[in-house]
């Protein structure tokens, strides 16, 4: 199932477990949001950090979660999104995620669950647990 790119983090979605296998490719949008940093490429997580704390992003990907799962409520998506942001975070190096970023730039009209689950299956088991 080929993805359509919105350019930014809105198909990280939190999905019923019976259709999250197959709608997995969703998830994956929000990782090109990196590519419209403003002051240059982010060099780790806590780059152009806020008041708060939390690197640009961070921020970009929680925003575009929470966005992309407006429907499941704001609890719900609040907890999905940073599930999944944690999970990054705590399992891969920042250069393992700027490469799933990378690759789903540069395979972003047909990347889908089983290309992220042969290469990045990190990101798979990730969603999974956070779904």
């Amino acid at each position: 199932m080929p993805l359509k790119t919105a350019g930014s983090l809105r198909a990280v979605k939190r999905l019923p477990r019976s259709f999250k296998r197959p709608l997995l490719p969703l998830l994956v949008i929000f990782l090109l949001a990196t590519a419209c940093v403003p002051s240059g490429e982010p060099e780790s997580w806590q780059d152009q950090a806020d008041v708060d704390g939390e690197g640009l992003v961070e921020r970009e990907f929680v925003d575009a979660c929470l966005e992309a799962n407006d429907g499941l409520g704001s609890a719900k998506a609040k907890k999905f999104c940073g599930c999944v942001l944690d999970g990054i975070q705590s399992e891969v190096t920042w250069e393992d995620f700027r490469e799933l970023d990378a690759f789903i730039k540069d395979q972003r009209d047909t990347v889908n669950r089983d290309m992220l689950a042969e290469y990045y299956g990190w990101f798979v088991n990730i969603s999974d647990d956070c779904a």
